[in-house]
């Protein structure tokens, strides 16, 4: 098995390993495309990957691009039009936030790219549906209030927001897209509120110009 996968960090190299946690070898840039051939070893706290001979690389910093022409499966609950499907995973990243690995399809089923997103505090990692509580997005379907609309909002949001309403009936509101600069921090503002967030600036623009150009109707949020 093999696939295209980008390297997404804060901005610093990500170190390549002669062996899964083995001896830094080398380090390649944010950003770079690589190939990720077979299926992911667990050593240590990360989840290792091969990318050439005797070079590994850990898992939880690389998303997977989208294979041209990938049609989204039959899951997101018989909704038309454009949409952000985000799955919760086993993987986390920034000291122990739940990676969702976000796909963002147009409305003709195309998946025209692939993030992740991050919900909730660490510590705080199964969704409910209680008031205050800092756990993640509940599971279920979401409408954008103001499909194509990214607003801006300072602090904590990375300056940029898109509410969205559940479609069933919780005791929690004020949910919405956008980005958390503080992801990396380790600190208390690390995570969300509840909301669903990019850990990156590129995962962020990503997003933003997804939003604004495709005019997502749906946020299916859902557990892998």
């Amino acid at each position: 098995m093999s696939d295209t996968a980008i390297v997404r960090t804060e901005g610093n190299p990500l170190n390549v390993r002669s062996s899964p946690n083995g001896e830094i070898i080398d380090s390649i840039p944010n950003g770079t495309e690589v190939v990720v051939i077979g299926s992911p070893v667990k050593v240590g706290n990360w989840n290792w990957v091969s990318i050439g001979p005797n070079r590994w690389v850990a898992m939880e910093f690389l998303v997977l691009r989208p294979t041209p022409n990938t049609a989204q499966p039959s899951t997101t609950d018989g909704l038309s039009g454009p949409k952000v499907v985000a799955t919760q995973t086993s993987q986390s990243i920034a000291g122990g936030l739940k990676v969702y690995q976000t796909e963002l399809i147009d409305s003709t089923g195309r998946v025209i790219n692939r993030i992740r997103c991050i919900s909730g505090r660490v510590g705080l990692q199964e969704p409910s549906n209680f008031p205050e509580s800092q756990t993640p997005i509940p599971f279920g379907i979401y409408s954008f209030d103001y499909p194509g609309h990214v607003e801006y909002a300072e602090g904590e949001f990375g300056g940029v927001w898109s509410p969205v309403t559940p479609t069933f009936e919780t005791q929690r509101g004020g949910f919405g897209i956008h980005y958390d600069p503080s992801a990396f921090e380790n600190n208390s503002q690390s995570g969300t509120a509840g909301c669903l967030a990019t850990p990156t600036p590129e995962e962020r623009d990503v997003m933003t110009n997804f939003i604004i150009r495709y005019k997502p109707t749906h946020l299916i949020v859902r557990k892998g």
